[in-house]
């Protein structure tokens, strides 16, 4: 057996049984415990295990059950959501096609775009956003009806599906609270998984920006697995560990 695949089954295992000692690794894969104790300690350095003594235990995602409202988030982790805002505006080239979802590190990119004369096409559900892009007269602007969230003033629902998959677009630019590689993209509410998970649908590229404390948290609603990610624009909060248990899955993850 290759090294990686006994290290992905190292981590099968983990996942069945919580917790196994190095013998019953031994065991289980038919090899050393040199070789059991090195491939501990590099799943380790990935963050993908907590060794104990004598065995190892999978490491734990943080649940969050709560949901902040929008004027509650948008003063946290300003300056890191500032910089990726920065970098994912920075990407853009003059007639591109996005959607924009609602999110106070989306918004921070719709006032960039606001700011700016860059021809564009946008498509956003965030009540928010939309003022802020509307300034720039070069824009060809869509945003989205439907029900609004007052929690995110988001709009969501039938109406906000049914206008989306009108749309077919380059790029998604989205926001999440949670972000982990076994349980993928989470938030708290049902509503707004369905829209994230549709602007997905009809984007070639999906783009997630997301600070460091978004990491490692799972909320209520998955809206996509790791694998429907292109690329993750993070700041520089984000341990080194976690960039390469990424990095495995083919997603281009940035630090800014």
């Amino acid at each position: 057996m290759f090294p990686q695949e006994r290290r992905n089954r190292i981590i099968e295992i983990l996942k069945e049984n919580k917790s196994l000692s190095v013998r019953e690794l031994c065991n289980q894969l038919e090899a050393s415990e040199a070789t059991i104790r090195r491939d501990l300690t590099w799943l380790e350095e990935r963050g993908m295990l907590q060794r104990t003594h004598g065995g190892a235990v999978i490491g734990e995602e943080k649940s969050i059950t709560e949901e902040l409202s929008f004027y509650q988030k948008e003063t946290e982790k300003q300056e890191e959501k500032i910089r990726i805002a920065k970098y994912a505006y920075e990407s853009l080239k003059p007639n591109d096609t996005l959607f924009l979802d609602a999110g106070t590190t989306t918004l921070e990119m719709a006032k960039l775009i606001g700011e700016s004369n860059i021809p564009l096409v946008v498509i956003t559900n965030s009540v928010m956003a939309s003022q802020y892009i509307a300034r720039n007269e070069s824009v060809k602007l869509y945003t989205l009806g439907g029900e609004m969230r007052t929690r995110t003033l988001a709009t969501v629902g039938e109406i906000t599906l049914n206008n989306i998959a009108q749309f077919n677009t380059k790029k998604a630019f989205l926001g999440t609270n949670g972000i982990s590689i076994e349980k993928g993209l989470t938030t708290p509410d049902k509503t707004e998984a369905e829209i994230k998970k549709a602007l997905m649908k009809q984007a070639a590229e999906v783009i997630i920006l997301a600070d460091h404390s978004n990491f490692q948290q799972v909320t209520l609603c998955k809206f996509g697995s790791i694998s429907m990610v292109d690329f993750i624009i993070t700041d520089m909060g984000l341990p080194n560990h976690v960039v390469e248990a990424f990095s495995q899955y083919d997603i281009q993850l940035v630090k800014v």
